[in-house]
């Protein structure tokens, strides 16, 4: 591809790296793709759900035209015009479309920006929750940085529950063959309740991520619960790792992102913007992430989701034993 540095962000949703890729935004030569496998940004993600399912699982030798399409664009920059609104409108309405109409058509369209739309800028960002089953598949074509975000899965489990972001039963025969089996796991137990069910879903994507990251200790992991605690620190060890200047216009955006009506911009809809106050005592925003599922779930909602996070193999990307 035409970039000089390609860095891949994969997570969760609401891990919170949104924060993160905006952060690393600020360092110049930076272009910033956000979500080019979701239906709920892209219209390409519209096209790889329907042929690949909301979490494509593909194994590293697999060809795939489809999700081929999705990468080869975001890593020559995206849409060039994905900050547009009539554009967006556009593609909510071609995803309205006949579906075979629709997915070659897109097709075609994003195969030939990828090819001859000139690079923005030197560096791409692409910043992905979509991705956890094919990062592998992800690594070999396109060699990118690889960035694996971890959170507190009970906090991310209360931000889904807050946002009612769905949970997927995850039944595609890929991710059933590549994931569930090797690794014993079933269909999640039976009279579960939405919290439940949403804990497992987060459990597994979770520990697909921690097992890709395991195979190939040269990713770099980071943590967000980490992040919030310092930083500084976790930013300027990470823009080391990265080989990223860090500049006074990345040090003046992370200080203002620290103010509780600061808003996190991106691209996706899940990633909805921040604008929580401080807390009583003071605390700021990012303070408060630690221990934000203890203000959104039920003492009841805890319990459940703590147990069946608890029977997935999460090692140390599970539940602290500790809480804050």
């Amino acid at each position: 591809m035409r970039s000089s540095m390609r860095i891949l962000i994969a997570g969760t949703h609401r891990c919170g790296s949104t924060w993160v890729a905006n952060v690393l935004g600020q360092s110049p030569g930076i272009h910033n793709v956000f979500e080019p496998d979701s239906p709920y940004t892209d219209i390409l993600g519209t096209v790889v759900r329907n042929r690949l399912g909301e979490y494509p699982a593909l194994d590293e030798g697999e060809a795939s035209s489809w999700y081929s399409m999705v990468w080869d664009l975001a890593f020559a920059g995206g849409w060039p015009w994905s900050r547009s609104p009539s554009a967006r409108r556009l593609g909510r309405g071609l995803s309205k479309s006949p579906a075979a109409f629709r997915d070659h058509g897109v097709a075609v369209l994003a195969q030939t920006i990828a090819l001859t739309v000139p690079q923005r800028q030197p560096h791409v960002i692409v910043k992905s929750a979509n991705c956890g089953f094919s990062l592998e598949w992800i690594a070999q074509r396109y060699a990118p940085r690889v960035v694996i975000q971890r959170r507190n899965p009970l906090n991310i489990v209360s931000s889904w529950m807050a946002l009612n972001i769905e949970p997927d039963p995850l039944d595609n025969p890929a991710v059933r063959r590549l994931w569930l089996s090797p690794l014993g796991l079933g269909q999640p137990a039976r009279g579960l309740s939405r919290v439940g069910q949403v804990a497992w879903t987060v459990g597994v994507l979770t520990v697909a991520l921690r097992e890709s990251a395991e195979r190939h200790p040269e990713w770099i992991v980071i943590s967000h619960d980490d992040l919030s605690n310092d930083p500084y620190e976790g930013f300027t060890s990470l823009f080391a790792q990265l080989g990223l200047p860090w500049t006074p216009r990345v040090k003046a955006y992370l200080e203002a992102a620290d103010d509780p009506a600061f808003v996190v911009t991106g691209a996706n809809p899940r990633s909805h913007p921040n604008q929580q106050t401080a807390a009583a005592d003071g605390t700021s925003r990012r303070m408060q992430q630690a221990t934000q599922y203890q203000r959104r779930l039920a003492p009841a909602q805890v319990a459940e989701a703590r147990a069946v996070l608890e029977d997935l193999p999460l090692g140390a990307w599970g539940v602290p034993p500790v809480e804050v």
